[in-house]
Formats: structure tokens, sequence, C-alpha cells
């Protein structure tokens, strides 16, 4: 707890540590270590793992900043411009921004604070983007706004963030604890991503075209490659797309075997994280409900305490599922248009929206098909990639087809069967509802 007030803790750190603010931090920690080498980690075990990688990462790199400034006004022609504490930079951390908030009435504000410096920032260096900036927050890390606030920015947004609790002792030395997100909150992040009630699909089936894209009626029930080729091409594309929106979603083409009588052989799927999945979050009478833990279903319920009646008979979380859903389809038809731009002729496609479980285990759609490379984006791209890191970086040779590994991790990326061993078993959820023990035994 500090005895000073903010703007003399700024001023001491400024004078006191411009070259070696670093030098402050206390309680660095090894991030969490999965003991267990006959298993898999749980999602929330990979999340945190990465998270605390992440802010070990940024505490190393504060060690080459040097303040340059406090009190640095970012808007000289506004009234009330407002102020960097401190700013400064690092051959590691780029530019960095941090702010100073004694009491957990005000660290409420800092994040908002923080993003809005940042965006300054790259609107005046065009080209700049929020991940070549390191914020810092400095505060008591109290209250459970502040709290999520940041786990979010570092874990969902994937910003160079990281929050320090000051602390002066008895004889005025000043410390900066490193703050970890409790393990409460990839749980809760865990209970509500990848499974097949949080997911919203979408599907684009369109004809064959002949001499682009070709079905494998002539080449012996295997896709030609170049039709292999050109559908990926836009998988990839309509993906990299979604990741550019902030789609938590995994993308891939398929093409049905040829000798099927089906008008539109060819298929884009689509499949995001729908954080207002209408399955895990609903009203009914008044009454938020949902598979969900209770914690969440509470400060939902909270929320929609405090609408108005007129805004309660709006239906707040079936107009927010409804956006997201349609958010999404805009985002994979315009991409997919965009692949498809030609002067010559026009492709048509059909939209679908299947339940996601019921693809999975469809015979037609999951089985008596091409299924072609599998892109995925955000935390189902991160989630992925930091399992495939366990099994080549731990040996496992008993799972998980490991005979058929790839000898490079890089062989693993894509495949559609690879990322199917893993993202397939994710969704599952036990009739009982224990999402936490399904997670530890569905691997």
């Amino acid at each position: 707890m500090l005895r000073i007030g903010e703007n003399a803790f700024r001023d001491h750190l400024f004078e006191h540590h411009k070259q070696n603010f670093a030098s402050l931090i206390v309680g660095r920690r090894e991030p969490v270590a999965w003991s267990d080498e006959e298993t898999f980690p749980p999602i929330r075990f990979l999340l945190q793992q990465r998270a605390e990688r992440a802010i070990n990462d940024i505490l190393d790199n504060l060690a080459t900043v040097f303040l340059t400034a406090k009190e640095l006004r970012l808007e000289r022609s506004e009234a009330h411009a407002t102020r960097v504490d401190l700013f400064g930079t690092g051959e590691e951390t780029g530019i960095t921004l941090i702010e100073l908030k004694k009491s957990g009435q005000t660290e409420r504000q800092a994040f908002t604070e923080l993003l809005a410096y940042a965006n300054h920032f790259c609107s005046i260096f065009p080209g700049l983007t929020e991940s070549a900036i390191t914020t810092v927050l400095v505060a008591p890390m109290e209250t459970r706004t502040a709290r999520d606030a940041y786990a979010q920015e570092l874990v969902g947004n994937r910003k160079n963030v990281v929050a320090l609790i000051p602390h002066e002792d008895e004889v005025g030395t000043f410390t900066l604890g490193v703050y970890y997100p409790d393990s409460s909150y990839y749980e809760w992040v865990e209970n509500n991503i990848m499974n097949d009630h949080s997911m919203t699909c979408v599907t684009l089936s369109f004809p064959i075209m002949e001499g682009w894209i070709d079905s494998d009626v002539d080449t012996n029930g295997s896709i030609p490659g170049h039709s292999k080729s050109a559908l990926n091409t836009v998988a990839n594309s309509i993906a990299h797309h979604l990741e550019a929106a902030g789609f938590h979603a995994l993308v891939y083409a398929n093409q049905k075997w040829g000798h099927f009588p089906f008008p539109y052989l060819n298929c884009i799927v689509a499949v995001a994280m729908n954080p207002f999945s209408s399955a895990r979050t609903a009203v009914d009478g008044g009454v938020i409900y949902g598979r969900s833990v209770s914690g969440r279903l509470e400060q939902v319920q909270a929320i929609f305490d405090q609408l108005t009646d007129d805004g309660k008979e709006l239906h707040w979380l079936e107009t927010m599922e409804g956006d997201f859903q349609g958010r999404l389809i805009r985002a994979v038809t315009e991409q997919f248009d965009l692949c498809f731009l030609s002067r010559k002729m026009t492709v048509y496609r059909e939209i679908g929206l299947p339940d996601w479980y019921g693809l999975k285990v469809d015979i037609v759609g999951a089985v008596c098909t091409h299924n072609l490379n599998v892109y995925t984006t955000g935390l189902i791209r991160e989630i992925y990639q930091e399992y495939q890191e366990h099994v080549y970086g731990h040996g496992y040779d008993n799972i998980y087809g490991a005979d058929d590994l790839h000898m490079f991790l890089y062989g693993r990326l894509h495949p559609f069967f690879a990322v199917w061993q893993i993202l397939s078993g994710l969704g599952y959820e036990s009739d009982d509802g224990d999402e936490e023990n399904v997670v530890e035994t569905r691997q």
C-alpha cells in the first residue's frame, strides 16, 4: 500500500528510476507447469501457462526501458488534454506507457485510459499496432472489474500489458509486485469456449466450376490438386479476414464425393465462438439461466436487472446472439465474394446455418467428403498450437496417432485430421454438466 500520493509516487519513479524501473519489480514466478506426463493438460492450464509466459516476457523486456517523460500530454489543442503518467521506450518494449492508480476506485478507469493512449500513438504513427506498444498498469488490483479487464486484455485481446501492485514499507522503500490472474479466470474462460453449445456455424455451398474447381469423378476418387489448392486458398483467406475482425474461429473447405447427387458439392465451413450463445446464457421470466458457471450467470443477471422495462422487452441477449450471427455471416460471405470476384462469371453460393455438433457427426458432412486444411484464428488457434507444442515438446509417443506425426510441428498446423483429433473432442460436454471433470477426462 502506498502512503504517498499518486503524483508524488510518479515523480519519485521518474526522478530515481529512469533507467532502472524494472529493479523495483518483485514477485516474479515461473509459469505453471504440468506435472503429469501421461495426460494432456486441460484448456484452462494451457491458457494460464501462455498468459504467465507472456507476463514474464514483458517483465524481461522492461529491463531495457528508459523513462523519457512524465505527464506526457497527448492532445495539445484540447483544453483538458489526457496525460500519460510515465512515458518510456526500450529496445524490447518499444513505446512504453505507464499509468499509476493508487486506489481501487480509480483503477477501474486505468484500462480505458491505457487503451486510449495506445490508440493515440497508433493514429499518429500509421502502421503501428497496439501489439507493438507495451502498457503497464501500476495499481492495487483490488477490484474485480480491474482484474477481469486486465486478464481480458492479456488473454483475450493478446495485448502487451502487465499489472504491477505498488507497495511502500515502513522505511519508505518502494516495490512493484507482479500481478498474475487467478486460476479461476482461466476456468471461467474454459467453461465458455470450445464447447459445441457456444459455437455458431456458417456454411457456404457452391457448385463445381469446370477447369477451376473440379470434382473427384474423373480422378479415381481423389480431389484434383488444383481444386484442393483453390479451396484451401479461399478458406485461408476467409480465416485471415475473421482473425482481423476479432472472431475466434476455424475455417475449412470440403468437397462431397463426386457421385453424390448434390447441386453444390463444394462447401466452406466457418465455425466461431459465439459469446452470446443462448445455450450458455438466456433469460426466462426475468431470470438468467444457461449452461455456464454460476458466477458468470450472476453477473449477467446483475446487468439485466438494471435495464429499463423497455430494454428488457427488447430481448437483449437474443438480439446480441443474432447480431453476432449476422456479423459472422457478413464477414464470411464478403470475403468469399471477394475471392470469387470475376469479370466473366458469377459464383452462386447457398448460405447454411447447421448445428455444429450435428455437422461433426453427420455421415455425409463429416465422412463422405474430402475435408481440406483447417485454418484457426484467435483463441482457437492459440489453444490448438499450445496442444501441438505440448505434443512435440514432451515427446508423447502413444497418443493422437503419434506414429503418423510429421517430423516437424509445421506439418500439424493445418491438415484436417490433425486439427480434428484435438478440436473435435474439446466440444464434448457430459450429460451432468460437470464440465471441469469433462476437461480432465476427455483426452
